[in-house]
């Protein structure tokens, strides 16, 4: 490796300064090779003139090691001493890098005409396995499915222990095309998170679309329409819980759930527990894509101006109409004593209601900005207001999620709205109160809050809180892959480098997700 040639004492050349103007700083290239005196004289060394060498000159030169030198690798050697209590060894140093896509995107964001399009630039690669793993027996993968993969369920405001009993109940119920699509998407699943994406967790995912796709020609009764929704979500599970090429298609399981339920359920439908359970599982992946989709470039026009009804058609129902989501959703699915999770879950999809494109507050008049400042004050105060009611069936880890999801929605909605309600003092003090929460947390399976904050991650310090809870996380056996949405939080940060001034927040969150080449879940 090429090297800058360098004087031998290092006090010397960093300090000498010669009194007389004519003498150079450094000894010339010749008497350094000769190893003797050197009379530093400019512009040529009279040693090297008495000797009559060519003086090589007092500039830097490149220079390669001799062969045989015994210092030409040089490994430091850690120190010894212990590292204090509280500090971060070098080690365990984080590194933010910068790609060329981060550059580029700061061009687009600070480009003076509105982006309307982007391409994709933020890939992952697909983490597929190739060892071929001995297909595990179907009752090891029940066992392992009850026992540990359970509880990577990605569900809020419900016990994974109770949805997993609801699904292994459907799972054993009767022996049609419906029940045969619960148990391989079952066992998709649990051969998943034990072997990582592989073979076998690929074919059983096969299996059970092509169980559903003859399911779905079969008569629909209230336990198929139980067992076309835990199969459906469980494939969505499937999707979101290790991110690969296939993984936007979580999306669309989402559509076909909910196209199923608005066509196939009757009142006695609604007054099943499981099925509000399941309603639960699914009303939460929703809201989490309606968000995102908010965020993606032509994504929100395209679903506002679409009114095909078509179940199918990803773009015109990923967003279905606030009346299919309150009327169907929160009033016959949700129960009539709702959870505090499932609250703070109704008051995001209000937020994600109203904040539906980017806000264009500067074109309004004195009274139509009056008018829409009130309308988010008030619902500013209902998320502040917002209390916990005791839950006898509550965790305090559940409680605590609340309590964030709580301050994560304030943080978006007044960051969304450009600071237009004048809340600076109260959203940083959210802000802290989250940094101390996270920095003491062993970990934080929803990643909405985790964006939401990492958004706000200006220091060194700060950044560290997120990475630090990202790793601890990801060492749970309930945590999913987190390498999206940290990758959202890099490029956030990237942004916020390059730029010279404060970025609008919402170009800066659209740009980001609209340049991932897979629909983010943030569940």
């Amino acid at each position: 490796m090429a090297s800058f040639s360098e004087p031998y004492e290092l006090q010397e050349r960093t300090s000498f300064k010669p009194q007389d103007a004519t003498l150079a700083t450094r000894s010339c290239g010749t008497c350094r090779d000769r190893r003797v005196l050197c009379d530093r004289t400019t512009p040529a060394c009279l040693q090297c003139a008495r000797s009559k060498k060519k003086c090589k000159g007092y500039g830097l030169r490149l220079s390669w090691p001799r062969a045989g030198d015994s210092r030409r690798a040089v490994v430091m050697k850690p120190p010894r001493q212990k590292i204090k209590t509280g500090a971060r060894a070098i080690s365990d140093a984080s590194f933010v890098h910068l790609f060329p896509w981060d550059v580029e995107l700061h061009y687009h964001l600070t480009a003076s005409s509105p982006i309307r399009y982007f391409r994709s630039v933020l890939r992952i690669p697909m983490p597929f396995n190739p060892t071929i793993w001995e297909t595990t027996d179907q009752a090891d993968l029940f066992r392992y499915f009850q026992q540990v993969a359970f509880q990577s369920l990605t569900t809020f405001g419900e016990d994974p222990t109770r949805l997993s009993n609801i699904l292994m109940r459907v799972a054993s119920a009767g022996n049609t095309p419906s029940t045969t699509a619960v148990i391989r998407s079952l066992l998709a699943l649990s051969s998943l998170h034990r072997n990582g994406l592989q073979e076998q967790a690929f074919q059983l995912k096969i299996a059970s679309i092509k169980a559903l796709a003859t399911a779905s020609t079969t008569h629909f009764g209230a336990l198929e329409v139980i067992q076309h929704v835990a199969a459906g979500m469980l494939l969505c599970s499937f999707e979101v819980h290790q991110t690969s090429c296939t993984s936007s298609h979580w999306t669309q399981y989402i559509t076909g759930i909910k196209g199923l339920l608005a066509t196939h359920c009757c009142r006695t439908c609604y007054l099943d527990e499981e099925l509000k359970v399941l309603g639960d599982w699914v009303y939460y992946h929703d809201v989490m894509a309606r968000f995102t989709m908010r965020h993606r470039l032509g994504e929100a026009a395209r679903i506002s101006s679409n009114t095909s009804s078509s179940c199918y058609e990803i773009e015109a129902e990923v967003l279905p109409s606030r009346i299919l989501l309150k009327s169907e959703f929160m009033c016959n699915f949700i129960s009539d004593a709702p959870s505090p999770g499932s609250k703070i879950l109704h008051l995001l999809s209000d937020v994600c209601d109203a904040v539906s494109t980017r806000p264009h507050n500067t074109t309004m008049s004195v009274q139509e900005l009056d008018e829409y400042k009130s309308f988010f004050s008030h619902l500013e105060r209902r998320i502040r207001n917002f209390q916990t009611a005791s839950n006898p069936n509550e965790t305090p880890c559940s409680a605590l999620a609340v309590g964030v999801y709580q301050r994560a929605i304030l943080i978006y909605l007044n960051r969304a709205l450009g600071n237009l309600l004048g809340q600076s003092a109260r959203i940083q003090k959210c802000i802290d109160e989250l940094f101390t929460i996270f920095s003491q947390a062993q970990s934080c399976v929803r990643q909405f809050p985790l964006f939401i904050l990492g958004c706000e991650a200006r220091t060194d310090s700060q950044r560290t809180i997120i990475l630090d809870l990202i790793s601890r996380t990801e060492k749970k056996v309930s945590s999913r892959s987190l390498s999206q949405v940290k990758m959202l939080i890099q490029a956030m940060w990237a942004q916020d480098d390059l730029a010279d001034q404060n970025l609008n927040y919402w170009d800066k969150v659209t740009i980001v997700i609209s340049s991932c080449e897979i629909v983010p879940s943030l569940v």
